[in-house]
């Protein structure tokens, strides 16, 4: 019986020994090798990205900043569909004085051009809902800035029909009919701005048409 005790203690003391051997990671073995997953065996694990970054979409952009350290593209987008919303009104009006400080010299020349011998709009214009506005594309040419704006803008047109006149004091059924019309618009409108002179206003310098 204490032989069978004895015997056991040295098996315990022996197997432990032997785990603090072999237990322990000396050298470097297989299983430690980095395991490398190939796409086809969980599917494309690649990165994939619905939108390019800023800087490789539009390389000028931060040159555009360097050189204009108070330029904000978020800022610049809403003061540009402020002035997309208001030079449409404006042209549809026929009143381009209230933007001609918006326009460059040639597009306002042309614009004018347009309106000479219209006659005044019966139907009023206004925006269904906000423009949408995305920057395409920044160029330089010499010391001019130059940013191209996608706009995408449904119009509606309405147009109140006159009642008729007659001696019978009208009804709710005799109230003036509203005649509307629907029209959605893609258009790129480029913006430029000197850079020599702090402050320089960005002006519309084109009006061309885009796929929506």
């Amino acid at each position: 019986m204490v032989a069978l005790i004895i015997f056991a203690i040295v098996a315990v003391v022996i197997l432990f020994q032997l785990y603090n051997v072999l237990g322990r990671k000396v050298g470097f073995r297989a299983e430690d090798k980095p395991v490398t997953v190939k796409g086809d065996d969980f599917g494309d694990l690649s990165t994939k990205t619905d939108k390019l970054p800023e800087a490789s979409r539009m390389p000028n952009l931060e040159m555009l900043k360097t050189r204009d350290a108070n330029f904000n593209e978020l800022n610049f987008l809403e003061k540009a569909r402020e002035s997309y919303e208001q030079v449409v009104i404006a042209f549809h009006k026929g009143e381009l004085d209230a933007v001609k400080d918006k326009l460059s010299d040639t597009v306002y020349g042309i614009f004018a051009k347009a309106l000479v011998g219209r006659a005044a709009p019966e139907e009023t214009l206004s925006f269904v809902d906000q423009p949408k506005a995305d920057i395409d594309h920044i160029d330089f040419k010499d010391e001019v800035a130059q940013i191209r704006v996608r706009f995408l803008s449904e119009l509606v047109y309405e147009k109140t029909e006159a009642p008729a006149e007659s001696a019978v004091p009208p009804t709710k059924a005799d109230a003036p009919k509203v005649h509307r019309s629907h029209k959605r618009t893609a258009e790129y409108w480029t913006f430029q701005k000197g850079m020599k002179v702090a402050n320089s206003p960005w002006l519309l310098t084109k009006v061309e048409a885009a796929k929506a």
